[in-house]
């Protein structure tokens, strides 16, 4: 808290005090002034609201610490000494920044910069991103989105502020002290060339005896599709293993291919008029992405934006397709 001999010395510009309260309103006969149409000011005056008692140990702290009278008496009332004028506009832009640090004020983005670095597999990245950019990258906000590959020991980075926020699966791999929120339901479905000879809908016989290209974000680490079959004591085989969906994507024309991939990429699937949709078998079911990030930022005023500005882009329904 600011120390009460350091707030008497700064004017609150309180123009309604209430009346009904036993405090004393020191104002020198001033502190309106004439020559601003009767708006109040400092005027090289002061004007305080507290109890006579307080005003005396406040004014007698204040002359303690600055070894100065600060205030004293004249034919028009009583007036700042030259010492306390001095203070006083030091004073005018210092206790407000000492305030922001005790109760922080409410992040503005169309007047206020900042930069965040946001990492997530290429696959939720297309879905928020697109949404992202139509929202906030219009010349209005002053915010910076920035973001980064996603890559084995992203958990270290953001654990030493490298990354701010990351996009991820809900697949209890993130630190178990990570705050997270989820953001959004995915469920699987699969992209063929458009001539194999697959049908519109996949049994999980046909999709174990196919051949899958595998797109694994994390070197070394079972996919979630990979879990979902050992969960049923299955397991697909693959030829080909990427990084990128999107990559993927461009891999199947011509081949008898099965990806899998999330619904949020119906939309570029369909774009592609080389490749079509099928329907996953039942033992694939949908999972959440999360955004997950440090505890030190929680209360963070552009960081509690940033999340609520990701929960308002998130798709209708919390579905991406």
């Amino acid at each position: 808290m600011i120390p009460n001999h350091m707030r008497f010395m700064h004017n609150s510009h309180s123009r309604h005090a209430s009346r009904e309260t036993k405090t004393s309103r020191f104002e020198p006969p001033d502190y309106i002034c004439r020559d601003c149409g009767g708006e109040k000011h400092y005027c090289g005056r002061i004007s305080v609201l507290l109890s006579q008692p307080a005003v005396s140990r406040a004014l007698h702290r204040a002359r303690a610490m600055f070894q100065d009278h600060l205030l004293v008496r004249s034919p028009q009332g009583s007036e700042l000494t030259l010492r306390g004028r001095k203070i006083l506009q030091e004073l005018e832009g210092l206790l407000p920044k000492m305030e922001n640090l005790v109760t922080p004020s409410l992040f503005d983005p169309m007047r206020e910069k900042s930069h965040f670095r946001i990492s997530g597999p290429d696959n939720v990245c297309t879905v928020v991103l697109p949404r992202l950019c139509r929202h906030y990258a219009n010349g209005r906000y002053q915010v910076q989105f920035e973001f980064l590959p996603w890559q084995s020991g992203i958990a270290e980075l953001v654990e030493h502020g490298q990354v701010d926020l990351v996009l991820h699966i809900d697949d209890g791999l993130l630190p178990v002290h990570f705050q997270s929120e989820r953001l959004y339901r995915e469920d699987w479905i699969c992209a063929v060339a458009r001539g194999s000879r697959f049908g519109d809908r996949l049994s999980l016989k046909e999709y174990l005896a196919a051949s899958h290209i595998v797109v694994g974000t994390y070197a070394g680490v079972q996919t979630l599709p990979d879990k979902q079959m050992a969960a049923v004591g299955e397991k697909r085989s693959s030829c080909i293993r990427v990084p990128y969906f999107g990559v993927a994507l461009q891999c199947l024309a011509g081949t008898e291919l099965v990806l899998t991939l999330t619904s949020g990429m119906i939309s570029v699937v369909k774009r592609d008029r080389r490749l079509r949709l099928v329907k996953v078998p039942q033992e694939l079911h949908g999972f959440h992405f999360l955004m997950a990030w440090h505890p030190r930022l929680n209360s963070d005023p552009p960081h509690v934006w940033l999340r609520e500005a990701l929960r308002t882009i998130v798709p209708v329904g919390g579905k991406a397709h």
